[in-house]
């Protein structure tokens, strides 16, 4: 499946504006991940840290996933991180 036919919500025929990415890494290393992406014209938007699985919520405009997964696949060299789900944003942080 590309990612244009991602950005198409097929059960409510709504176009995805943003997506929720969930990455496992070390919590003292998303103020790391956070200058990275502020240089880059706001790719992403680090949202939560939960403390118990340490999953990092981003939100990533729909345009911009496959550049934000490029990236964060570029930062594994840096920061030991893994995506483990994203999907469509409902719409709330």
């Amino acid at each position: 499946m590309s990612l244009q036919e991602l950005n198409f919500n097929s059960n409510n025929h709504e176009k995805i504006l943003e997506y929720d990415l969930y990455v496992k890494m070390p919590l003292e290393d998303t103020h790391l991940l956070g200058y990275i992406s502020e240089a880059d014209d706001h790719i992403m938007n680090i949202r939560h840290a939960e403390n118990e699985d340490h999953l990092v919520k981003i939100i990533v405009p729909a345009d911009l996933l496959e550049i934000a997964m490029e990236m964060l696949e570029l930062l594994k060299t840096e920061i030991k991180l893994e995506v483990v789900k994203y999907g469509p944003n409902p719409g709330h942080p």
